[in-house]
């Protein structure tokens, strides 16, 4: 099978690319620069064009020239508190013109990469401490700019699923931690692989607040085995979104003994409290993955002990 990802060469395109071609799929990139820093090892098998998803026709052209069977659209901006009106213009502009393109090239399936931060914030029975776990239908309900732009493109894959042809599924992911998030991004988005990286590569990690805090942890290597889950689907998908989470919480104090045991003298210093990234909406919850296990028989691979070990190990061994 054809599968085209946008945003292809980011951390969890580099996964998910890897993924699919182990499976025996050809994989073909639109990213908004020609980068392949993350994917040395498959370079020469990924067919890469450079475009943008704000831009139309031009996304149009590449998806026809590409002619994928489904398009998994990852490409998405994160820094939306800041720049609300890019943040519309990229990410729910972008996904409506992902739909478009699909269209027009007689797409079967567009894969959109969601986030659990639709169901932010997480507060009352949901947040600390019960963390119950949030199903697919209830609390939608997000206040920040970054859960409101995945909200409504999900809204919009949804019309286009009702009034075309067109097969559009979202996948609502719980905190993502892997390599190559240190590379590609900066600031709170990294505290949990940072946590991992740092101490794996013999320098120091210290945070002030939040040992105490939980949050549903999902290794990046799962996430790209997920999507290609469902993007590789050979039945029509029962539902329009889907969960991909632990299915409950990991606090950061337990992650750091994971840590301790998997590099021996980490130099690792967590502080208590909750709210370790200092989010005014918090995103600590734990996510129900019961939709996706009846219906795919798909479940994480890694548990936080065999995820930090195999964090570590490609640490070590430079490919991280």
């Amino acid at each position: 099978m054809r599968v085209m990802v946008t945003g292809g060469l980011g951390v969890n395109g580099a996964w998910l690319a890897r993924e699919l071609i182990e499976r025996g799929h050809e994989v073909s990139v639109v990213e908004t620069r020609y980068d392949t820093t993350l994917i040395p090892d498959i370079a020469d098998q990924v067919e890469v064009v450079v475009g943008d998803i704000s831009d139309a026709d031009g996304l149009t052209a590449s998806v026809r020239t590409l002619r994928p069977e489904v398009i998994v659209h990852l490409a998405a901006m994160v820094d939306c508190e800041r720049y609300p009106h890019l943040a519309l213009d990229v990410n729910v502009k972008g996904t409506a013109n992902v739909a478009t393109a699909a269209l027009a090239a007689d797409v079967r399936r567009v894969v959109y990469t969601s986030s659990k931060a639709v169901y932010a914030p997480a507060t009352g029975r949901f947040g600390h401490p019960t963390y119950a776990p949030i199903a697919e239908d209830e609390h939608l309900g997000p206040i920040g700019m970054y859960g409101i732009t995945k909200h409504a493109s999900e809204n919009v894959l949804a019309w286009y699923a009702r009034t075309t042809e067109l097969e559009c599924v979202s996948l609502r992911f719980g905190t993502i931690f892997g390599p190559g998030r240190l590379q590609r991004h900066s600031g709170p988005i990294n505290t949990y692989s940072s946590m991992i990286e740092l101490p794996a590569s013999g320098q120091p990690f210290t945070l002030e607040q939040g040992g105490e805090e939980g949050d549903d942890l999902v290794y990046v290597l799962d996430v790209a085995d997920s999507i290609a889950t469902v993007a590789l689907a050979p039945e029509a998908l029962r539902h329009p979104a889907y969960n991909i989470a632990a299915g409950h919480v990991t606090t950061l104090n337990t992650l750091g003994e994971a840590v301790r045991t998997a590099v021996p003298g980490a130099d690792l210093t967590l502080g208590q409290g909750l709210n370790p990234m200092e989010q005014p909406d918090p995103y600590y919850m734990a996510l129900d993955g019961s939709r996706i296990a009846d219906e795919l028989d798909w479940r994480p691979r890694f548990d936080i002990p065999a995820a930090v070990d195999h964090f570590v190990g490609l640490v070590r061994s430079r490919v991280a």
